[in-house]
């Protein structure tokens, strides 16, 4: 029964304490601040005609100055500047005005020790416009804008337009939700493992076709295929101990550069023979003069790389291999059949340089030639390509190799073209491929004129990037 006794007694013992700890807020509005408010205030600030409207002898108790707080920081305030009572009333003694400074500003620490981290009443609310769009974006992954439609967000009093308040639903408004609701719908994508949602409203069969081909390119354009990104990286390898990383390797610095780690080791070994010539001498020579690391100058490291893929841009434009449709008796050259022909050998002849474009030393350089007007429907457009690529290319002096040793420039043009192919990959091909300089827009099409048809052309991205 002792034993028992024990949690009691402490917990009574307890209580005394702390209620000590507590200010005696109550006691001391009976015993100070009521008779200091008495005898200097309620003659000015009492019944109907209060002052300021401000009838002190209503409040009997601590928690009812509490409920009207902001009346009562201002009866502190005018105490503090010794404004109140007014001339030519004698002032209080400054010890019982410093008393019920003291007291009202217990009374407001209680209430914020009381009320800590409560908003008070909070109104429920529809979301506002703009946090309506975020919704619609994060559960979508689709920034659809889709309150474009929506009246302005009001605000309230103190200017918010986030407010409960403010923020109400009318039956005009409530139209808009619906109405929205039905455009969110309109951008879903069935599939096989579930539902997606496209940037444009998927109504018909073609914004299927449509939504699948965004899809593809977005996949090719987020490949690292720029040569300078490649080039960058390798200078970062070649001064690894300066940059402080000597333990860095090929696929750590390809990580760290957002590059293919398969690509790069590639790169690294051309930049690196022995006895090259040709186009990849050229190469060599250009990453040589690239500044050290200890230069401390990465603006001009990155323009001499983009200089780099630039040279390796025009050799390969200039050296690209070419092809017409095969001369096949009652088919026009643009039919279905002889295109599929043209275009596969165009993806599977990226990574070849084409020799009869070299010219020797010493010998006449050809004839620029006219370009042809575009051809007509079912016609091959090769020989305008044809044309054009001759004029771009004449007077280039990277493709003059010495007589002499033109079979082995020839290998090095090969072996450039080997690393370096001319297009990673294809998204657009007309009616003129591979002239792109008229009838866009036909993302990943075959370019046939009257029969919808797609032709795949990315090996070389598979073959030199992807994993």
């Amino acid at each position: 029964m002792l034993i028992s006794g024990v949690p009691v007694l402490l917990f009574l013992t307890a209580v005394p304490a702390h209620a000590a700890a507590a200010p005696p807020l109550n006691r001391q509005f009976d015993q100070t601040v009521r008779p200091f408010i008495t005898q200097y205030c309620i003659s000015c600030h009492s019944g109907s005609s209060a002052a300021a409207q401000l009838d002190l002898k209503s409040f009997t108790s601590a928690d009812m100055v509490a409920k009207d707080y902001p009346h009562w920081a201002l009866v502190m305030e005018r105490l503090e500047a010794k404004t109140m009572p007014p001339k030519p009333m004698a002032p209080p003694p400054a010890e019982a005005t410093q008393q019920v400074i003291s007291w009202i500003g217990d009374v407001r620490a209680r209430q914020i020790k009381k009320f800590a981290g409560d908003p008070g009443l909070v109104l429920a609310r529809r979301l506002s416009n703009a946090e309506y769009n975020y919704t619609v974006r994060d559960l979508t992954g689709r920034d659809m804008q889709i309150t474009k439609e929506f009246p302005i967000d009001p605000a309230n009093t103190a200017g918010f337009d986030n407010s409960g308040e403010s923020l109400t639903m009318s039956p005009g408004l409530l139209n808009k939700y619906l109405q929205a609701a039905r455009g969110v719908a309109d951008h879903m994508v069935l599939n096989p493992g579930g539902l997606e949602f496209a940037p444009f409203p998927m109504l018909v069969e073609t914004d299927r076709e449509k939504y699948s081909i965004q899809r593809i390119i977005a996949f090719y354009q987020r490949q690292p295929a720029d040569f300078a990104d490649y080039f960058e990286a390798a200078w970062r390898y070649k001064y690894r101990q300066a940059l402080g990383k000597p333990t860095a390797t090929l696929a750590s610095t390809a990580s760290a550069s957002k590059v293919s780690p398969k690509y790069l080791p590639m790169v690294w070994q051309i930049l690196g023979e022995k006895d090259a010539i040709g186009p990849v001498a050229a190469l060599q020579k250009m990453w040589q003069a690239l500044p050290a690391a200890a230069e401390n100058k990465p603006d001009a490291v990155r323009a001499k790389c983009v200089a780099m893929r630039d040279f390796v841009v025009k050799i390969r434009t200039h050296t690209a291999m070419q092809f017409a449709a095969p001369l096949v008796k009652g088919l026009p050259g643009q039919s279905q059949p002889l295109l599929n022909w043209k275009l596969r050998q165009f993806a599977l002849h990226r990574r070849e340089s084409d020799p009869n474009v070299l010219l020797n030393e010493g010998d006449l350089a050809p004839a620029v030639p006219e370009i042809p007007k575009y051809p007509g429907l079912h016609q091959e457009a090769a020989p305008r390509w044809a044309a054009l690529s001759a004029k771009a290319r004449a007077g280039d002096p990277d493709l003059v190799v010495p007589a002499s040793q033109r079979a082995r420039y020839q290998a090095a043009f090969a072996r450039f073209a080997s690393v370096f192919p001319d297009a990673f990959y294809v998204t657009e091909r007309g009616r003129y491929f591979p002239d792109d300089s008229s009838d866009k827009g036909r993302l990943l099409s075959a370019g046939f004129h009257s029969v919808l048809g797609f032709f795949r052309d990315d090996t070389p991205l598979v073959e030199l990037i992807l994993d």
